[in-house]
């Protein structure tokens, strides 16, 4: 086995703590292992060395590999857990200790689920003194705040405070201690109960502290990056003043701070918890080329919160294309299956990775469109989200066909209309109204209008008046014309959007379901389909979708990709607002790195090539050509992350380290310490120039916004999106109406003040 000097100094490791920072891809289990192997060697005893793990799966992986290359030299290997075995461990002793209650642990999210909603709404009647009910998405996040309570030994009423919560959740803290009086009375655990239980129980009783800690020499950490409050606690008492605790993990994969994960453990906390560690570093990727490696260290650059350590490719990697293409009118992950098929790769080797679900919908829609079969994890396919169920449900009510679906699709269809907008009334009741408009679909109208007696409090009578009115409305439009046009008077005259960002627990919930909206009302447009054509067009999705299929491109988010690899990653959607996505308290430089983090890691995926589509944006083209990595003070349409990564550069230099004659070569960029520091680690010999100052005076002055008294016939202009163009008419200097033909999207008339248009050279 070749190992780095990087490795050895880590699996020979001696004397206290150690804290190693891994880049992605570096090799990590192989270390680990070794060092394991190494322990064993000197005389460590297995059952006194602890390795602990975030989750199964790479529990499980860690012990296979551990198993097939130390079996056959050691006659006992040491126990890996997760941090929830362990405390599973912990609360099985401690109840034979008398020390906690003997609960039965219940592992179906639906029984915590439903109990968070009794108590949600219990205490939120009681407090806003109404009968409604919340919607699912405030259980959603009543639920987060549970486990984000159990992460910590503060509270609720602390936890709440941290985590700057609107004060329409003030409810939380009473539902909380509700919640957690219910559950011991009908003596169960939930998962994050594992932990947070023994934790609180130790912290309360020194004795019982004292007989779980020193019990082991060894303890080894991986994805450290990932660790919470309450997991560090139990490390520190699992450790002790005995054992040697070495943690590995990589700062910039931090990427589940709603979890309560932060940069701070890794970057400064553990030398605090686990004094004067040795510090390593494993910055060698074996995953990717110098491409992308180049990419990543410009773009994690702008955080703060990290440890400046250099992402290098190993000598060993093959190259990796790092691929920027703008969106068409025919989605671009068409031609990038196309040509990856025809090179004989399988779709199982590709992902499509998203931010938002919503921004899986195109790429959903072009797929059924193209034939290519796909899976989505994480989310409903495009036809069955609730969103685009409840449009579809919408259409067919204006064509007067939902009775001819089959009973079952009738109720999930009902369904997703009458909580969009949502009737306010419990499940139940809800039920009971969707199996009776499903078996009389054409009395719907009169159904709603009878079914809000004088039982219901006045504001659900008015809800269902409403609801009525606007079915009523439906049945009577006409279904001739296009679709969109009509889906978007549907959304507009039902309030939709209104609803999801007043309804919605969370922004980046509410603006996921409007862009889900708007991918399928945009699909409509394009394809230009009348009502019927479009509905017609969406069961023969459907069927195709039924149809089995041995292989298939698997789309999924970002966060769930987290640890896996794939030769072939395509990220859609890369646009300025969506990726990053703001936020509630938009504009926070944390909310801004943790973005920063979660597109590290979703490039950070590739093996051969990352493709990143964003929207036209005529600046980006411009920035790559110049090797520019810095966002222009102009707003931007694509992701500044692709600014900030500087593909420009990345791609030439990478390309430029697997040619013989790259020392011959000079390259101008506006910015080269990144570019430098690589050069330097790797050994080669490129030149690097910086833009001089007079160029960069030139190239602002020459970037200046044009007045309408400056512009004329002829002129060559540079507009930030659709780039240069020649001005072929003045139609109206006062109102500065011009008319520009652009040298990529041709004619177009424009308003100077809203162009900005520049001088082009």
């Amino acid at each position: 086995m070749n190992l780095t000097d990087e490795q050895l100094r880590i699996i020979s490791h001696s004397g206290g703590h150690a804290r190693v920072s891994a880049v992605a891809g570096s090799g990590k289990t192989t270390t680990m292992v070794a060092r394991v192997e190494r322990l064993l060697q000197q005389g460590a005893s297995a059952n006194l060395i602890m390795v602990l793990m975030f989750n199964k799966s790479a529990r499980d992986s860690f012990a296979q590999t551990m198993q097939n290359r130390l079996s056959s030299s050691a006659d006992q290997l040491p126990e890996v857990r997760t941090f929830h075995s362990l405390g599973m461990r912990l609360v099985n002793s401690f109840v034979r200790r008398g020390a906690l209650p003997g609960y039965r642990l219940v592992t179906e999210d639906y029984v915590q689920e439903k109990l968070a909603r009794q108590v949600a709404n219990e205490v939120y009647r009681e407090e806003q003194g109404s009968d409604g009910w919340l919607a699912g998405d405030e259980v959603e996040e009543f639920l987060a705040f549970i486990d984000r309570v159990k992460s910590t030994v503060t509270g609720a009423t602390e936890v709440f405070k941290k985590l700057e919560l609107s004060s329409r959740y003030s409810y939380f803290i009473r539902a909380y201690q509700l919640f957690e009086k219910v559950r011991k009375e009908r003596k169960i655990r939930f998962y994050a109960d594992l932990i947070h239980e023994p934790l609180i129980a130790m912290l309360a009783d020194s004795e019982l502290a004292s007989w779980v800690t020193d019990r082991v020499e060894h303890v080894i950490v991986d994805e450290y990056q990932d660790i919470n409050e309450a997991q560090q606690q139990l490390l520190k008492i699992l450790a002790g003043s005995r054992a040697k605790v070495m943690v590995v993990g990589d700062v910039d994969q931090c990427i589940y701070e709603w979890r309560g994960a932060r940069p701070e453990y890794i970057t400064t906390r553990f030398q605090i918890d686990f004094p004067t560690p040795d510090n390593y570093q494993l910055s060698y990727t074996f995953r990717y080329g110098h491409q992308l490696s180049l990419a990543a260290n410009h773009l994690i650059a702008g955080n703060r919160k990290r440890d400046h350590k250099l992402c290098i490719s190993h000598k060993t990697t093959e190259n990796t294309v790092v691929t920027c293409l703008e969106e068409q009118k025919k989605h671009p992950v068409i031609s990038i299956i196309d040509e990856w098929q025809g090179r004989d790769r399988s779709l199982g080797d590709a992902v499509v990775l998203v931010r938002l679900f919503a921004q899986s919908v195109p790429v959903e829609l072009a797929l059924l469109e193209a034939g290519i079969p796909y899976r989505l994890e994480g989310n409903a396919q495009v036809f069955d989200c609730s969103e685009v169920l409840a449009l579809t449900g919408y259409l067919k009510l204006v064509l007067g066909t939902m009775a001819d679906d089959n009973q079952q699709s009738r109720e999930q269809m009902l369904t997703a209309m009458l909580s969009q907008p949502h009737l306010g009334v419990k499940r139940e009741e809800m039920e009971q109204l969707v199996q009776s408009i499903a078996q009389s679909p054409n009395s719907a109208v009169e159904l709603l209008r009878n079914w809000s007696g004088s039982d219901l409090p006045p504001f659900i009578r008015k809800r269902f008046e409403e609801t009525a009115g606007n079915w009523r409305w439906l049945t009577n439009s006409s279904s001739v014309g296009r679709a969109d046009v009509l889906l978007k008077r549907i959304v507009q005259k039902l309030k939709l959007y209104d609803f999801y960002h007043n309804f919605s627990a969370r922004t980046v919930t509410a603006e996921n379901r409007v862009k889900t909206c708007q991918a399928f009302i945009d699909f409509a447009a394009s394809q230009n389909l009348s009502v019927r054509q479009l509905v017609e067009k969406i069961a023969e999705f459907q069927r195709a979708g039924e149809e089995p299929t041995a292989e298939t491109l698997l789309i999924t988010s970002v966060h769930r990709s987290k640890g896996l690899e794939w030769p072939l990653v395509i990220l859609p959607g890369l646009e300025e607002g969506a990726f990053p996505f703001y936020r509630e308290r938009e504009g926070k430089v944390e909310d801004l790195e943790d973005e920063r983090r979660l597109f590290y890691v979703a490039i950070t995926r590739a093996i051969e090539q990352v493709v990143c589509i964003h929207p036209v944006d005529a600046e980006l083209k411009r920035c790559i050509v110049k090797c520019c990595g810095k966002i222009p003070g102009e707003m931007v349409r694509a992701s500044r992350f692709l600014y900030e990564a500087n593909p420009g550069l990345s791609v030439c230099l990478g390309e430029m380290l697997s040619e013989d004659d790259a020392v011959d070569r000079t390259v101008t960029a506006d910015d080269t310490t990144i570019a430098k520091q690589y050069l330097h680690s790797v050994g080669a010999k490129i030149k690097l120039a910086e833009e001089t100052k007079e160029e960069k005076v030139l190239e602002k002055t020459s970037r200046k916004i044009l007045e309408i008294h400056e512009i004329g016939e002829g002129l060559r202009v540079w507009h930030q999106i659709f780039g240069a163009g020649t001005v072929l008419a003045v139609k109206d200097r006062k109102q500065g109406r011009l008319m520009v033909s652009f040298d990529e999207h041709g004619e177009m008339i424009l308003l100077a003040t809203y162009a900005k248009l520049q001088p082009f050279r």
